[in-house]
């Protein structure tokens, strides 16, 4: 599951910008079911830095900072580990053929939409445009290939598990910085940056096509809104079902065009870097 971490987090990467220095601090809150499974915790807040080709993404939560650098210019991008210092650095140049199988079957088949629906609304003073989207991740077909390390029963009930989530991302083209965050998202989908990291986990698994779709959009997302349901059957499924619905907010609180040290886009001393 880690190597789907790190595609989440590249995805939540392609978002910045090209010109002038950019941060966009963003909060992240759950109710219903995912509320409940936190118990109380403190929700994940996430800062993007974007800085001419350069994008950082730190995402804190429970006390710890996930962390992605992505230079385009350079074609490559780290993920950071603040817990034990390590750094996964993956190549974003062409991506070569014939992933390894193994790793293939290490990431869940996902299904995803991303279109617009012609709505729109102002937020926060800001026409923001609607888009549709939906993913399903097939949970059961992650376990089913990592057969070795799991126990025959827990195979069994996450066998035809399914993450489902359906929602809405409204996206603004005006305001502080959105103009540099589009010209990123631009460079980023002309780059092979998305199928470069999909060969990196072992090959297509449909992340990459979300990822090119939402970095195409040419807009900031400004507010999320996410619905996710479990389908299937077994204990877990059943359990998350008398939970009730599940849902995910994602808002823009924060955009600052102040000048952001170079220093925020290089690999911190001290890290073990592995690819």
């Amino acid at each position: 599951m880690k190597r789907f971490f790190v595609a989440c987090a590249a995805v939540l990467a392609v978002s910045a910008s090209l010109h002038a220095d950019v941060t966009v601090k963003q909060t992240i809150t759950m109710s219903g079911g995912a509320a409940a499974m936190a118990g109380g915790m403190p929700m994940p807040t996430l800062t993007m830095r974007i800085k001419g080709l350069k994008a950082r993404t730190d995402i804190d939560v429970m006390g710890q900072t996930m962390t992605t650098i992505v230079d385009l210019a350079a074609k490559q991008m780290y993920v950071l580990n603040s817990a034990d210092k390590t750094a996964k650095l993956v190549d974003l140049s062409a991506p070569a053929a014939g992933a390894p199988a193994a790793a293939a079957a290490a990431m869940p088949k996902i299904e995803g939409k991303f279109e617009s629906t012609g709505k729109s609304q102002t937020i926060d003073g800001l026409t923001c445009d609607e888009y549709a989207f939906a993913m399903t991740v097939a949970l059961g077909e992650t376990m089913g290939g990592r057969g070795a390390q799991m126990p025959p029963e827990a195979m069994e009930m996450m066998k035809d598990v399914k993450m489902v989530m359906n929602g809405s991302i409204w996206m603004t083209k005006t305001g502080p910085g959105v103009a540099e965050y589009i010209a990123f998202q631009k460079a980023a989908a002309d780059s092979p940056m998305a199928s470069a990291i999909a060969s990196s986990m072992g090959g297509s698994n449909g992340m990459d096509k979300v990822m090119t779709a939402v970095a195409k959009a040419q807009g900031m997302a400004y507010l999320t809104e996410i619905d996710m349901t479990m389908e299937g059957s077994g204990q877990m499924v059943e359990m998350m079902k008398q939970m009730g619905a599940m849902k995910m907010t994602n808002k823009v609180t924060d955009v600052s065009t102040a000048a952001i040290a170079d220093d925020l886009f290089k690999l911190p001393a001290g890290y073990t870097v592995s690819k």
